[in-house]
């Protein structure tokens, strides 16, 4: 009967015990050392390797000891014996395969950070991390079948022919696929503008899929347009060339009012406000336009500048409450409707 000697338990337990605590080891107490030093270097990505690195150490250790310990199987069994080469490939496709899926975490990350280093006209999106992912897991696939001596060339002729057939099948999901990626490599829509969509929706853009783009409103809700939509769509987007923007708030004075000392005094209170808040650009001087002879009113419009789109909602309602107090004491009348009527006697 085949059987383990206790001489050879004693070696494997000793192999396998002493490669998970010498992998725990090194992740308590080198890796942290490591973290350490890639932390005072400008190069982030080297974080990410070694992050990704030391969830994986003693899992290779674990392999190292399977490794150690197979001759003495295939000494002792016939069955370990005859499928030595097998078990080899085993060992190493999930050497191949841990590999693979660190290299792909990696490759997603370094995507992220270089679009937040350098505000890349390639924004971070799940399509692209995916597209990153599948092409590690492809090419680890390959140096897994090719371990096991599976021959990759016809199944790549295989996998070609019946791609023609999936593509024509899946004519509109791989219509949104292209789409999203043209979307990405046009720079025209990145991740965090604030578009506003043919319907007139308006929101930022939190991700591109490889399916749709996800837009959240002002209202904290979510617009999911199909890629192919989007790409065919007439879009506005307020962060393409400049985050800042120039609006403009209306108001109407009395026709008895002083027009160089309203315009004086609005671009007062319009300065002030730009300069209290953080959302106002500081530099921007603000101007006042007069537009109209109305009903009971000379009606005009005063511009203020800030850094994003959001920002005007805020300084729009703290620039009235403070216009109107201005206004109040400066004795300039904001006329209610009027309509006088002449009556023949």
């Amino acid at each position: 009967m085949e059987t383990l000697t206790n001489k050879q338990l004693l070696e494997i337990g000793i192999a396998v015990g002493g490669s998970l605590l010498l992998g725990f080891l090194i992740k308590k107490f080198i890796f942290p050392f490591l973290y350490r030093l890639t932390h005072k270097t400008k190069w982030k990505s080297d974080d990410l390797i070694i992050e990704s690195a030391g969830k994986w150490i003693i899992f290779w250790f674990f392999l190292a000891a399977c490794l150690y310990a197979l001759p003495i199987f295939t000494d002792t069994f016939s069955y370990a014996r005859n499928n030595e080469a097998t078990l080899k490939n085993i060992i190493g496709s999930l050497y191949i395969l841990s590999i693979t899926m660190m290299t792909a975490s990696i490759a997603a990350g370094m995507l992220q950070i270089r679009s937040q280093k350098d505000d890349s006209e390639i924004p971070t999106t799940s399509i692209l991390g995916n597209i990153a992912k599948a092409i590690v897991y492809c090419i680890g696939l390959i140096l897994i079948l090719h371990r096991f001596g599976v021959a990759i060339a016809p199944l790549v002729t295989a996998l070609g022919v019946g791609g023609i057939a999936v593509a024509l099948a899946l004519q509109p999901t791989l219509s949104n696929l292209f789409s999203g990626l043209q979307l990405i490599a046009s720079g025209k829509i990145n991740i965090g503008d604030f578009v506003q969509l043919e319907n007139g929706q308006k929101g930022f853009v939190r991700d591109i899929t490889w399916r749709n783009t996800t837009i959240e409103t002002a209202q904290n809700n979510v617009i999911i347009v199909p890629n192919s939509k989007m790409a065919d769509s007439i879009i506005e987007n307020f962060f393409l060339t400049d985050r800042e923007i120039t609006f403009n708030v209306l108001v109407g004075v009395g026709y008895e009012s002083d027009l160089e000392k309203v315009e004086k005094v609005s671009i007062q209170v319009a300065k002030e406000i730009l300069d209290k808040f953080d959302g106002g650009v500081k530099e921007f001087e603000p101007f006042v336009r007069f537009y109209n002879f109305g009903d009971s009113s000379i009606d005009l419009k005063i511009f203020m500048r800030v850094k994003e789109y959001a920002d005007q909602f805020m300084m729009t309602s703290e620039f009235i409450k403070a216009l109107h107090s201005r206004y109040n004491q400066e004795g300039i009348n904001i006329p209610f409707p009027i309509r006088t009527v002449y009556m023949n006697q």
